[in-house]
């Protein structure tokens, strides 16, 4: 089990409402990466309602792309099989703290060549129901390259750290957004 029953509710509602609905966005960012290794199989890991996989295969139908997300009842079932690459935009600081590990060693055995990852190390604006950030884990890039480089048999390849502000918005909203290319060992 990677996730609380109870959060996965709280998830589910929040699909419901629409919350999570910015995934094809994604596709400029991880366009580079998608030219430089090619895959042929990919999975969006935390694919939200599958914007981002009908991107990907509007722009590369050489790519059979698919989706996990535990708060969307169409791609909540993580799939068995292995892929080329994994995906995953604004995900990971999602994760409950207490499943992190046992989740970055799922992705990782998942991976065949290469993933790509974004991760938000600021606070949300949205919140979940039960009133939490719905980051739940705020932490540094190198903390989280840390993570990712203890639970995942992987090489970091690329690391580009960003400053995100939205503090004109919503004032917690500032941090850096921490994108990061890694390669199977």
């Amino acid at each position: 089990m990677i996730i609380n029953p109870e959060y996965q509710k709280q998830l589910t509602t929040m699909h419901g409402q629409g919350q999570f609905v910015r995934g094809s966005k994604s596709l400029s960012a991880v366009r580079p990466f998608l030219d430089r290794y090619q895959p042929t199989t990919i999975l969006d890991f935390g694919c939200g309602h599958g914007a981002l996989i009908a991107a990907i295969e509007e722009a590369y139908p050489q790519i059979r792309a698919e989706g996990y997300d535990p708060g969307n009842a169409n791609h909540c079932h993580i799939p068995k099989k292995s892929f080329d690459a994994i995906v995953s935009a604004d995900v990971f600081e999602h994760i409950e703290p207490e499943h992190l590990d046992a989740t970055l060693q799922l992705i990782g055995s998942k991976i065949l060549r290469a993933g790509w990852f974004r991760i938000a190390c600021y606070p949300a604006k949205k919140h979940l129901p039960d009133g939490r950030n719905a980051h739940l884990i705020v932490e540094s890039p190198a903390w989280w390259r840390e993570k990712v480089l203890c639970n995942m048999p992987v090489t970091i390849v690329k690391e580009d750290i960003s400053v995100f502000d939205k503090s004109h918005k919503w004032p917690e909203v500032k941090g850096q957004n921490y994108d990061l290319v890694v390669e199977v060992k």
